[in-house]
């Protein structure tokens, strides 16, 4: 929401913006006054599995309303006014929005309990963001550099587990746009054992173009939920590994004396982006 809210002067004569704008507000409203009228038993209300099923529901349904509203007004300003960077950030927030309704449902469905909400209190969004729609974790950093090798295999194991998939072997001679960009974000990846700052942005932007196709998967109806919840694997390994990386090392220092003190042992031969997917070149 940051990233469009950043254009809302430009967006705020656009009906679908002032709808996006409802969602947020009324959803809002109903977690102050709950807020309000649990006074003391506030915690105890929310540490309550109904509770938490109650507001899982909720956010399921304000995301899945903001995705749609999101998606139609950048589809609508891309070609009309050419405002390429409010489309872009609209599109962003639609997909983030769809991948975390589909993933709530689908932990609701297999019964999973709630995550506690926590509340945010940052205080910049505004009112209309306390509800947070996805509980946030503050990152940590790698203790040694043999644990982001390692990490960073993990999502290369993701990637082929995906590829692997009928959905994933549909991809490889895929000329979509969502897909022609994730495969070029994939490409893009340094050495397995690169340090922090030449790698932080592009496993962000992996991550970034997975949760667009799981977006896209999603709509379409036509891939199988297993198919759909590896690709979601895979994105939200090559987040958490950017993340982590991010506080690991200012993003863009290089520290040459604490690589050399590294163990050798278990650090993965480096290899180039173009041998991590051999499938996928097509």
């Amino acid at each position: 929401m940051a990233g469009v809210d950043a254009h809302a002067q430009r967006l705020q004569d656009h009906p679908e913006w002032q709808r996006i704008q409802t969602v947020r507000g009324a959803l809002g409203h109903v977690w102050d006054v709950m807020k309000e009228k649990a006074g003391a038993f506030w915690d105890t209300l929310r540490a309550d599995v109904r509770f938490q099923g109650f507001w899982r529901t909720a956010s399921i349904r304000a995301c899945e309303a903001i995705s749609v509203h999101a998606a139609a007004l950048a589809n609508r300003l891309r070609p009309g006014t050419g405002d390429v960077p409010a489309a872009d950030a609209l599109l962003r927030l639609s997909d983030a929005t769809i991948t975390y309704s589909t993933v709530a449902a689908a932990e609701a469905a297999a019964s999973t309990p709630a995550p506690p909400v926590a509340e945010n209190t940052g205080g910049a969004a505004g009112p209309a963001m306390r509800p947070p729609l996805v509980e946030r974790r503050t990152p940590t950093a790698y203790a040694t550099r043999d644990d982001a090798v390692r990490a960073a295999e993990e999502v290369t194991a993701r990637f082929q587990k995906w590829i692997n998939t009928p959905m994933g072997q549909e991809a490889v001679g895929s000329r979509h746009m969502r897909v022609t960009a994730f495969r070029d974000a994939w490409r893009q990846l340094p050495p397995l054992d690169s340090g922090p700052g030449p790698a932080v942005g592009p496993y962000g932007a992996v991550a970034e173009r997975a949760r667009a196709l799981v977006a896209i998967a999603v709509r379409s109806a036509r891939f199988a939920p297993a198919d759909v919840q590896a690709l979601q694997g895979l994105a939200q390994a090559a987040e958490k590994h950017s993340a982590r990386l991010s506080v690991t090392l200012p993003p863009g220092t290089a520290r040459p004396a604490q690589r050399a003190a590294a163990p050798a042992r278990g650090v993965a031969t480096p290899t180039a982006p173009a041998a991590r997917t051999p499938r996928a070149s097509a």
